[in-house]
């Protein structure tokens, strides 16, 4: 009676194959990342922090420009 043939001394006491209990596991695991919303979240924030980012940038770079052209208008200006 070798491998995982009928083995009822094995149902008597309540065990289970070493594979049935990786099944388990494996499907436990994927039960717990299907319900974790942590990790949808941090992703959402994320990309949210860069569309943030980015529009930061633009409006500096935008700004500056503006900035830099004043100043050189006023420079020009005075004697």
């Amino acid at each position: 009676m070798l491998g995982y043939g009928f083995q009822p001394w094995l149902a008597s006491l309540g065990s289970t194959p070493k594979g049935e209990i990786g099944v388990k596991k494996l499907t436990t695991m994927a039960r717990q990342f299907r319900d974790d919303e942590n990790g949808a979240a941090m992703v959402e924030y994320t990309i949210l922090l860069g569309i943030i980012t980015i529009a930061v940038i633009a409006s500096v770079i935008t700004v500056g420009g503006w900035v830099s052209g004043r100043w050189s208008s006023l420079a020009s200006t005075l004697p």
